[in-house]
């Protein structure tokens, strides 16, 4: 029973991690790396709980999600990939100044915004009941179809679509990819508004999907979290599924653990990064880093 129901939670605390992480991909592979993933989470973590406070629909209140995260990577891309400013710094500058911003709006609206109940399981007939597994792989909510969907899409674009090559010629070897005809910093544009899009669902499936309410803080670093899944997974989809699931099901049996046995809480939160950096030590020699990863390309060498 124990592990059932750690693998049960570890799985729903992947879903929001994952959807981060496979955006954060994307615009790796692409040569654009997001210190702010935790701002873009945030304000779709916000934007998400109050059109669900407000109308009751999910599916607006992940399209919500999907825009405010798709908002804040558009000043990522303006101010980074076109105006040529260092990544890192306007990453950092978006992961202080947006859940401050978002902290602040919450406050001014927090009568009018009610818990809302967290979204129904949908269960697979047949495969839900299955013995150990089927709790936790065959009975979640909509986000976590949702994740699984989108981890098959992505894989398929990059792997079997010229633009998903051409996101990869942009992370590898921007100069390359300009002498092929790739307009790079489009490209680029693109990848770091998906990865937006991605960040913002995850955090509504944060508040929206598993806790049914929003409070300042409730990304938790999982933006930071998501950054090192992806480095985990070597810049691919299957091994980044594989590491936000280790690092889900770490954090999982952190919580039981804290639940159930006498030991400093402290140490416990220790765990999940220290499964991080096992991993990475692990796979450290397997990985394919974008070569190009953080470099602007100039707007002589932007365009074809």
């Amino acid at each position: 029973m124990f592990f059932e129901s750690m693998l049960e939670a570890g799985v729903r605390l992947t879903v929001p991690l994952l959807l981060v992480a496979l955006g954060e991909l994307i615009a790796e592979r692409a040569g654009v790396i997001n210190i702010g993933l935790e701002g873009k989470m945030a304000a779709g973590a916000y934007a998400g709980f109050v059109v669900m406070a407000g109308t009751g629909d999910p599916w607006l209140a992940a399209l919500a999600a999907v825009l405010a995260g798709a908002a804040v990577s558009a000043v990522m891309a303006g101010v980074a990939i076109w105006g040529q400013v260092n990544q890192i710094l306007v990453g950092f500058a978006l992961f202080i100044m947006v859940p401050g911003l978002v902290a602040f709006l919450y406050q001014q609206h927090t009568t009018t915004l009610v818990v809302t109940p967290a979204l129904d399981r949908l269960s697979l007939p047949e495969l839900s009941d299955l013995p150990v597994i089927g709790g936790a792989f065959f009975s979640q909510n909509g986000f976590y179809y949702g994740v699984v969907g989108l981890c098959l899409l992505v894989w398929v674009w990059m792997h079997r679509t010229r633009f998903g090559l051409s996101v990869t010629a942009c992370g590898h070897d921007p100069e390359v990819a300009l002498s092929k005809g790739i307009a790079v910093r489009w490209v680029r544009t693109q990848a770091t508004l998906a990865c937006g899009a991605l960040a913002g669902l995850g955090g509504a499936a944060l508040t929206v999907g598993a806790l049914g309410s929003f409070s300042p803080g409730v990304t938790g670093g999982r933006g930071f979290v998501a950054i090192a899944i992806v480095i985990l997974g070597r810049w691919s989809v299957r091994w980044t599924v594989l590491a936000a699931l280790a690092i889900g099901l770490s954090d999982a049996l952190r919580l039981r653990l804290g639940s159930q046995v006498d030991f400093p809480v402290q140490l416990l939160a220790m765990l999940p990064w220290l499964v991080v950096l096992i991993m990475l030590i692990a796979g450290a020699r397997f990985a394919k880093m974008p070569r190009a990863l953080g470099r602007n390309v100039g707007a002589a060498q932007s365009v074809a």
